[in-house]
């Protein structure tokens, strides 16, 4: 199936969310510290090798459990097992949480815990192969039972992201954009910017960009855009070369430098504008 996409569209990122067991140690020795359903064994899916063989982009276990003494499927020891599979892989991690049981008290005690949701994004912090969440499902993100999408949103989300890039899919480099121009207004500074013509073709185009704000008027370098901090937003683009967004967290009076970055379809990005100065 991957070959057949990636025949037609190469860009397209092809991945799946499959039951968080593989296997159980006791079954297979590669297989995680486990007792519960096995999806090799019950559904045929064998998800490890999938990993290994490279035959998917990305992958969503849904380790829908929580932290604790649990040895059917302990969150805390499934995370580690599936870092270790991606591990030195191109295919990247993404868990997905069970929104859906937390402030539920069908699913035990554990879930009416409001914190067990972020507490699964801070363990995740300790594995660099994760790279992101997906909450299941958007209804109960915005139930917003127990208010543990409130915390998880600020001890996690409190800032943009930019989509992590797939270096295996094909990309062609995009232009830097140029900023036209940073007027201050009642409501913030409204950025202008153009996007040379870059290609007419699915790769190469920008789709979206980063916007980068900096206390000042200094010179940012290289490594500066590293520190997440200074990402300010990430704005879908719009049909014409021109664009435009007002940062409404800018103070008054205080100055500033502003870059911006393109992105195309997959979230590979651009070197950066020429600094545009607002004081």
């Amino acid at each position: 199936m991957n070959a057949k996409i990636k025949a037609t569209k190469p860009w397209v990122k092809f991945g799946v969310s499959p039951f968080g067991i593989w296997r159980n140690k006791s079954a297979d020795p590669n297989g995680s510290d486990t007792t519960g359903s096995q999806s090799y064994d019950i559904i045929s899916a064998d998800t490890r090798k999938w990993v290994k063989e490279e035959w998917i982009d990305y992958i969503v276990p849904q380790l829908y459990w929580y932290i604790g003494q649990y040895p059917a499927a302990d969150y805390a020891r499934l995370v580690p097992w599936w870092a270790e599979q991606v591990r030195g892989t191109d295919v990247q991690l993404y868990i997905g949480q069970a929104d859906y049981k937390s402030g539920d008290p069908a699913y035990g005690s554990f879930w009416m815990n409001p914190n067990e949701l972020s507490n699964h994004l801070t363990l995740n912090r300790s594995y660099p192969e994760v790279l992101g969440n997906v909450h299941f499902s958007a209804v109960q993100v915005r139930a917003n039972r127990l208010g543990a999408t409130d915390i998880y949103a600020a001890e996690h989300y409190s800032r943009p992201a930019l989509v992590p890039a797939m270096a295996q899919l094909p990309a062609e480099p995009l232009l830097r954009p140029v900023i036209t121009g940073a007027d201050r207004q009642a409501d913030g500074v409204r950025l202008t910017w153009r996007q040379p013509a870059d290609g007419k073709g699915p790769l190469g185009t920008a789709t979206s960009y980063a916007v980068y704000r900096f206390d000042g008027t200094g010179l940012a370098g290289t490594c500066d855009f590293a520190d997440a901090s200074h990402l300010v937003a990430s704005v879908r683009g719009t049909d014409g070369a021109a664009q435009s967004w007002v940062d409404t967290t800018a103070e008054a009076g205080k100055a500033y430098t502003y870059y911006v970055t393109a992105l195309d379809r997959v979230w590979n990005e651009s070197p950066v504008s020429p600094p545009h100065f607002v004081r």
